[in-house]
C-alpha cells in the first residue's frame, strides 16, 4: 500500500467519537473537578482560621503592650469583650504578682477567645513585667 493511500484512508475512515466515549470523558473530567473543588474548600477554611488566629495574636500583643505602658501598680486582672473585626473576640488577662521572681515582677497571661459555628477557639500569650 502506498503512502498516499494510507494517509487518505486515515482521514476518510474517521467517523469521530461515539456518544459513550464523550460521556466517559466528561465523567472522568467531572470527578477530577470534584477533587479540585474539595481542595479549594479546604484551602478556604485554612485561610479563614489563619486570619482569625493572626487577629487574635495582634489583639493579645496589643493588650500586653497596653499593660506594659501603664504604671506597675495598676496592672490588674481584667476582661474586654466584642473586640476585633465582627466583634467576635473576648480578651481576658490574668495577673500574678511575684512570679517567677518574688520581688517586683508580675506575670501577665492574655487569653483571646472566639468561636465560629459553635467551635470555641483560644489563643494564649504571656509576658513578665518588671516593676520599679
Amino acid at each position: 500500500m502506498s503512502r498516499e493511500k494510507r494517509q487518505k484512508n486515515i482521514f476518510t475512515d474517521s467517523r469521530g467519537f461515539s456518544l459513550l466515549e464523550v460521556l466517559l470523558g466528561v465523567t472522568i473530567f467531572m470527578i477530577g473537578m470534584l477533587g479540585v473543588t474539595a481542595l479549594n474548600i479546604s484551602s478556604l477554611k485554612s485561610n479563614t482560621f489563619s486570619g482569625n488566629m493572626s487577629e487574635a495574636v495582634l489583639l493579645a500583643g496589643d493588650k500586653i503592650e497596653e499593660l506594659m505602658a501603664i504604671k506597675f501598680e495598676d496592672v490588674v486582672n481584667g476582661q474586654e469583650g466584642n473586640m476585633g473585626r465582627n466583634d467576635m473576640y473576648t480578651v481576658t488577662w490574668n495577673v500574678v504578682d511575684g512570679e517567677p521572681l518574688p520581688v517586683n515582677t508580675k506575670t501577665v497571661n492574655v487569653i483571646v477567645e472566639w468561636s465560629i459555628k459553635d467551635v470555641k477557639r483560644t489563643m494564649n500569650m504571656s509576658t513578665i513585667i518588671l516593676g520599679p
